[in-house]
């Protein structure tokens, strides 16, 4: 039964395939007669070259008119080549393409089924061990000889390698098509991200050119209102180019912008909160790596600064107090904390900041002894800190309008309840209140100890016996 009805379907095959094919593909009679022709004479001289070439000659003919045939075929992509300005025409376009892809491949699908059918009928009735008893299959046959089965071989080959050809072009043309579709469908994506870029480069030039309008302006007064007015004018100028250009290429974007930006407000104010303060933070310079900062209930020193949040090493004790250490734990601080609570940065103006020592002295020491004493030791210990504190205070208050630069160590002196008080105010680096303070208060006890007419003051209280009057009885608090 099978062999019966792959017989019958060869049989209606034979009959409605020939003039299908020629008709596609432009392939006539005339041409399939030679090429028939030149096969009988082949099989007669196989070793004939001439023979031969005139073959591969009558080949590159058929190919070049299926070529043409099937080239003139209307293709909506040579339509399309560029992208349509109508987002409407693009799709259909591309369906219309992917339309004449499919269509090609099944041409081509049905091209090698013929082409195996005719092997198979070659391998079958002209090989090696042709079949003596042919009487029911031979109606059946797709050719009458073996010369026709070789012509129409050749000729499904020279089908097959020319829908190939053209299928490898048309399913480019689908390809870029398709790329034509992404990029429109994206365009307003890539112009915003183009937009960002253009941003993040001018503000970068703006601070180039503003250290270096800082740079060269001495006078701190100037130098303040030259920076200011430079970076409002910057800012102004790219703000009105922003929206011109906007608003031209998109009028009617200030209804979309209203409905997008009520959504956002709602939805995500938290995340919009902490883009603004991220902006506020860059642009202001609020506080970069490496400072030391207390914003509200967060204290510590940034070690990262993202989009959405800074990252801190947390500092145990309050921006006001004497000593502010370290405690090891890290602190993810939102940005939005910077629009809310007060920003308190210890490194704006430099690494290193003003620290006290208090000592009290009896009112019979040498005090003017002392204060040599104490001056000679903060310049020891302190006039490196002193130095870098100035160096680093010059170059980042250029763009800042402060008149008065910042002093070395000084001693203040004055009378107190329980004797001479001297403070040392001086300058150490962010951080090292305990170890500069110890280097200093050692120091001091070291030559105090050496000097006879100074002495270190000590609460005294004296209890007195209203009948006997004994000699006084001191008790004594060391401070």
């Amino acid at each position: 039964m099978l062999r019966r009805a792959a017989l019958i379907g060869l049989f209606f095959f034979s009959v409605l395939m020939p003039g299908v094919a020629a008709a596609q593909d432009g392939v006539t009679a005339a041409d399939e007669a030679r090429l028939t022709s030149l096969y009988r004479s082949l099989i007669k001289s196989p070793e004939d070259a001439y023979l031969q070439g005139r073959i591969v000659e009558e080949r590159s003919h058929i190919r070049a008119a299926i070529e043409k045939e099937v080239r003139n075929t209307p293709r909506p992509s040579e339509e399309a080549q560029t992208p349509p300005t109508d987002g409407q025409e693009l799709p259909t376009a591309i369906d219309q393409q992917q339309g004449l892809v499919v269509s090609l491949e099944e041409r081509l699908k049905e091209r090698r089924v013929d082409r195996d059918l005719l092997l198979a009928e070659e391998e079958k009735y002209y090989g090696e061990t042709p079949p003596t008893d042919t009487g029911e299959t031979d109606d059946f046959r797709l050719t009458k000889s073996h010369e026709e089965l070789l012509a129409k071989v050749a000729i499904a080959e020279e089908r097959i390698g020319v829908l190939e050809s053209v299928l490898s072009l048309e399913q480019e043309r689908l390809n870029k098509l398709t790329r034509d579709q992404w990029i429109a469908q994206f365009g307003d994506i890539i112009a915003i991200l183009t937009y960002i870029a253009s941003f993040i480069a001018i503000v970068v030039v703006e601070r180039m050119v503003r250290g270096l309008i800082a740079h060269r302006i001495p006078q701190a007064q100037k130098r303040y209102v030259a920076t200011k007015l430079f970076t409002t004018i910057t800012y102004t100028i790219v703000l009105l180019w922003v929206l011109t250009t906007v608003f031209s290429k998109n009028p009617n974007i200030l209804t979309s912008l209203a409905i997008v930006g009520a959504g956002l407000a709602v939805a995500l104010q938290d995340v919009v909160k902490d883009v603004v303060g991220w902006i506020m933070v860059l642009q202001k310079r609020l506080y970069v790596l490496g400072d030391r900062v207390s914003v509200g209930p967060y204290n510590g020193d940034v070690i990262d600064l993202s989009l959405f949040r800074t990252t801190l090493l947390e500092v145990h004790t309050s921006p006001t107090a004497a000593v502010q250490e370290r405690t090891g734990r890290t602190l993810y601080m939102p940005n939005a904390a910077v629009l809310t609570h007060d920003v308190v940065n210890f490194n704006r103006t430099s690494d290193y900041l003003k620290s006290e020592l208090k000592f009290v002295l009896t009112l019979e020491s040498n005090w003017i002894k002392a204060e040599k004493i104490l001056r000679e030791i903060l310049e020891k210990v302190t006039s490196p800190y002193t130095e870098a504190a100035r160096r680093q205070y010059g170059t980042r208050t250029r763009t800042l309008f402060i008149q008065h630069d910042p002093t070395g160590p000084t001693l203040y002196t004055d009378i107190v309840g329980d004797g001479i008080e001297m403070t040392l105010r001086f300058t150490i680096p962010i951080g090292m209140r305990r170890e500069v303070g110890s280097d200093i208060v050692r120091t001091v006890l070291k030559q105090f100890s050496q000097e006879s007419d100074i002495g270190l003051a000590y609460r005294t209280s004296m209890v007195y016996n209203a009948e006997h009057q004994p000699p006084p009885l001191y008790k004594n608090e060391i401070v």
